[in-house]
């Protein structure tokens, strides 16, 4: 089954990755190695790297698409229905005769959170029933270092098409046997300061390391303290994050890239991109769920002002 929209306009970025449910429990504090916590259901709710980072790109008022595969099952559906009502193009979304993806949350008490990802239905089908014409009329192109050598080739064709490409690096992408490919094909880089920690000693010596292996432009997210931001024309700048009333920071890194994402391809300067996926991730931690709190230009705007943030001027 392919999943179908009835959007007449073709994406201008796409995220390949994961379409999932989450289901969110609430912890004291995160366990460590060997202790044993009670868990407090909270909900379920949908999420997923391409769908959450998709589902930003279009609250902000881009043409986004997500491409992944989905069980035949409710959670599937479900997940679909969502990422429709939020204006995500779901054409090469694939379903598969496994169960949709599911993780499960442990929120803290702060909202900062742990995954435990189940196994991802077939991962390389999506790249299989892509197609040359998903790449048609696209200017931004995220995916996760994660997929491996499937997600090396549509790198290379996108880049052969004049888009730009964008690698997701989490701990799972470390361990694939073509990392150094797909950063070279990579360029833009978004990183957590844990991925990052795996190439430097500080994230000076990490920044050099991404940059000499093919990104010009690297983003290393670091939670609540904000981002920094290495791009060609300038030396890095750290970008401050903001004080919120956090309860759920699952798939801030998500929104996060498809924030930026969408400034990018507005022209904006990479600091102000940056800014607005800064402030926009901030803002998704304080709802539950992935999806909980994706705000809107509307609602940026007058915060970004408040805040001094220069990208308010360019914000209703």
């Amino acid at each position: 089954m392919s999943a179908a929209t009835s959007s007449t306009d073709r994406p201008e970025y796409l995220a390949l990755g994961t379409i999932s449910v989450e289901v969110a429990v609430r912890v004291a504090h995160l366990p460590s190695a060997g202790e044993k916590v009670r868990l407090e259901p909270i909900g379920e709710y949908p999420g997923g790297m391409a769908a959450n980072a998709a589902s930003a790109f279009a609250a902000l008022g881009g043409r986004a698409g997500a491409a992944g595969t989905i069980g035949h099952d409710d959670h599937g559906r479900a997940s679909l229905a969502d990422l429709a009502r939020r204006g995500v193009d779901t054409r090469w979304v694939q379903g598969v005769d496994e169960p949709t993806f599911h993780t499960i949350a442990l929120v803290g008490p702060r909202g900062d959170t742990a995954l435990l990802e189940f196994p991802i239905p077939e991962p390389g089908r999506v790249y299989e029933c892509l197609g040359s014409s998903a790449l048609d009329g696209l200017r931004f192109l995220h995916v996760v270092a994660s997929e491996g050598a499937p997600a090396l080739d549509v790198l290379r064709a996108a880049r052969r098409r004049g888009v730009t490409t964008a690698l997701d690096l989490e701990a799972f992408g470390l361990e694939v046997p073509c990392l150094a490919e797909l950063l070279a094909e990579a360029d833009v880089l978004f990183v957590n300061l844990s991925g990052a920690g795996h190439f430097g000693t500080d994230v000076a010596d990490s920044l050099d390391a991404f940059r000499a292996a093919g990104p010009a432009m690297v983003l290393v997210t670091r939670g609540a303290a904000g981002c920094i931001l290495a791009s060609p024309d300038r030396d890095p700048i750290e970008i401050s994050g903001h004080q919120v009333a956090a309860v759920d920071a699952t798939g801030a890194g998500d929104c996060f890239a498809g924030a930026f994402a969408f400034g990018y391809t507005q022209g904006w300067p990479d600091a102000e991109s940056a800014e607005l996926a800064n402030l926009m991730a901030a803002l998704s931690t304080t709802a539950v769920g992935s999806r909980g709190h994706l705000a809107t230009q509307a609602e940026l705007g007058p915060v970004a002002r408040s805040l001094g943030l220069a990208v308010g001027t360019r914000l209703p």
